[in-house]
């Protein structure tokens, strides 16, 4: 009897599940992720080691992004700067690829009803004085930030659960969504004001996922405050947030903005480190990955305040990791910013997303068994460019985050047993692509056209990458990803467009500033949109620490760009003309050679050639116009080539307006071919 009942014993423990079938398609593509992150709220320092086991790549989990707290500041000068005291968490963050951004949670006293920091409405309302100068402070925080500890705020939070109705014993404030959209346009001239225009404005960071759209959609349906806003961002707090959220979150509508989670936990009864809560954790963020199609997920704290005995950090008080930290990390060291989202389908149980890097060949596939047996899962990766291997890491019950022996890919597909109660994470790269330093083709990383207001500074990153491909075409190649800072200045001064790494270059000039950028997103073109009707303006890109630029540009002889001004800008333009006036090259060691358009092709729109150069004429009404520039560069190749073998290029081109000049034009999909 006994021997009989060891026997089923035995039979019960050693079950698997049948295998299931996922299908993973390449060009399936969602949304963009930023990245997946926690708070160090109200917390003073931490050690290397912490650092490391939060941030790294290497060592860590791998997380790319830090919310931190700002401490109001004491009265309600404009001339006051809020503070923070987790400046070297911040700077430890930012020094191991993090990006960090900031959220109040409550203005000056005196900028409320109650005139306290905890609790009471905030006073402000259209551009009374109490948002202007509260725009302002916030602006001195991010400009000190920077410039006194060398902290780059990436974005800034109007204001921490607007709606908390019941917060008390902790800063709070209460905010209306006529009062948030009032208060972004203010906000938003303080940074450009500061020089800090590039800051994205986040909103509203409700307490709840999605119950109170009327705290963000005034905002999105005014076209001029639907321009200053950049992201939209809710909490999941629920009614009873011990045991947590059980419903699927919603797809929230947002304009087109990106779309975080920003804070989320469980509250109170006693610390659960285990397995099982960790895959409530990874079943909330597969959640948000796949139906809200959210940009970004982030827990609450990552050490908890002490007294914070429940669920409320990744780690206990004393930084004891639960299994829920490495379960986070099984996303975010894998899935990095500007990955996106490729379909995958399964037919069991299991919970399966895939992403694909938009800079590299890399992907990942993350897999969770919440199942209390193990599970035969195929893999069948469609229209990927191609993959020899995988190599799997596995939290479970006894592993945390741990490598596996690399699994073979055949025929597009492969087979592995998922532990019972575990994540797994597929870390790949597509074989089939080019190498960073191999190819000829340049071909600079397509984003979207964006509006900016007079007077802004702008940083955004962006990439090229080199592909033995045709020029302009997408997908191949390795990948660095680059700093540029702009800005367009007319009259004398030079607008420098610099594409290199953390490069800057500053204008002398003090006449009126334009500026233009725009946001890495997939499917659109690097558009430039000059706003300036001067003549003989300069636009210089230039190519540096990019990986084969330099090599690109010597063993290609094409400079290839798009001219093209949309029927929006010349509607109410006069008899006037705008033109590419000369195109000059310089290169280390070379010195600036000025290239009139003597020798190039264009296609598109006819008629708008003088003096040889790339020109559009408009009168009232004239429709959209639209054409391609090549530039033959080959004369000056032998010169450059003498005396730049390293080093940098830079192409920089003159426009030059007259006339009744259309409000804007773009130049855009510039590749270098041959």
């Amino acid at each position: 009897m006994s021997k009989s009942k060891l026997l089923v014993v035995i039979a019960v423990s050693s079950i698997q599940l049948a295998s299931a079938q996922c299908v993973v398609d390449w060009n399936d593509v969602h949304q963009r992720i930023d990245g997946f992150g926690a708070s160090s709220a109200w917390q003073g320092s931490w050690t290397t080691s912490q650092a490391d086991m939060f941030f790294s790549t290497n060592t860590g989990i791998g997380l790319s992004l830090l919310r931190n707290h700002i401490t109001a500041a004491s009265s309600t000068a404009s001339s006051a700067t809020p503070s923070t005291s987790e400046t070297s968490i911040m700077q430890m963050a930012q020094a191991r690829g993090a990006t960090v951004w900031s959220t109040p949670w409550t203005p000056a006293a005196g900028f409320k009803s109650n005139n306290s920091l905890d609790g009471g409405s905030y006073r402000g309302n259209g551009n009374n004085a109490t948002n202007q100068a509260y725009a302002v402070q916030l602006a001195n925080y991010v400009s000190s930030m920077k410039n006194t500890y060398g902290v780059n705020i990436y974005a800034l939070s109007i204001q921490n659960e607007p709606d908390n109705t019941t917060a008390t014993g902790y800063e709070s404030c209460l905010w209306s969504g006529s009062q948030i959209h009032d208060f972004v346009t203010n906000l938003y001239s303080a940074l450009a004001a500061k020089g800090a225009g590039s800051t994205k404005i986040i909103l509203p960071e409700s307490q709840n996922w999605s119950t109170d759209s009327g705290l963000y959609t005034p905002t999105l349906n005014d076209a001029g405050t639907l321009a200053d806003a950049s992201i939209v961002a809710d909490h999941n707090y629920v009614s009873n947030n011990q045991i947590g959220d059980t419903n699927a979150p919603a797809a929230l509508s947002v304009s087109g903005k990106a779309l975080w989670e920003t804070e989320v936990s469980q509250i109170g009864g006693s610390f659960d480190g285990s397995i099982n809560n960790a895959l409530y954790w990874a079943g909330r963020i597969h959640l948000y990955m796949t139906v809200a199609q959210a940009n970004a997920w982030h827990f609450w704290w990552l050490i908890p305040l002490a007294g914070n005995t429940d669920n409320q950090g990744l780690t206990d008080v004393n930084g004891n990791p639960a299994k829920r930290m490495y379960v986070l990390g099984q996303f975010a060291r894998f899935v990095r910013p500007n990955y996106y989202r490729i379909g995958a389908n399964n037919s069991g149980s299991v919970q399966i997303s895939a992403y694909k890097d938009s800079l590299s060949p890399g992907f990942a596939i993350v897999a969770i068994n919440t199942n209390n047996s193990s599970v035969s899962q195929t893999f069948n990766l469609t229209n990927f460019p191609g993959v020899s291997t995988v190599t799997p890491w596995v939290t479970s019950g006894s592993l945390s985050l741990s490598s596996q022996t690399a699994v073979a890919v055949t025929n597009s597909s492969f087979i592995y047993t998922l532990p019972a109660m575990s994540v797994v994470t597929f870390a790949g790269a597509a074989t089939g692509a080019a190498s960073p330093t191999t190819g000829t083709n340049l071909v600079f990383v397509p984003v979207a056209n964006t509006n900016i207001n007079a007077g802004t500074y702008l940083t955004i990153t962006n990439v090229a990458y080199v592909t033995n491909g045709t020029a302009g075409g997408g997908g191949g190649g390795g990948s660095s990803t680059l700093t540029l800072l702009g800005s367009w200045q007319n009259g004398t001064g030079d607008g420098w467009i610099d594409w290199g790494d953390l490069l800057s270059i500053t204008n002398s000039s003090n006449t009126s500033v334009y500026s233009f950028a725009s946001g890495v997103v997939s499917g659109y073109t690097q558009s430039l949109k000059i706003a300036d009707s001067g003549n003989h303006q300069n636009l210089a890109i230039k190519l540096e620490n990019i990986p084969g630029g330099m090599a690109a540009f010597l063993t290609n002889d094409l400079l290839q760009f798009t001219f093209s001004v949309p029927s929006s800008a010349s509607s109410g333009a006069t008899a006037g003309y705008s033109q590419v006036y000369q195109l000059a090259i310089n290169a280390s060691g070379y010195g600036f050679n000025g290239q009139p358009f003597s020798n190039f092709t264009e296609t598109g729109t006819t008629n708008n050639n003088q003096s040889g150069m790339p020109n559009f004429y408009f009168s009232s009404g004239t429709p959209a116009q639209s054409q391609v520039v090549t530039v033959n560069y080959s004369s000056i190749l032998p010169a450059i080539t003498a005396t730049a073998s390293t080093g940098y290029i830079e192409l920089i081109f003159s426009f030059n307006n007259g006339g009744g000049a259309p409000a804007y034009y773009y130049m855009n999909n510039v590749v270098l071919t041959h």
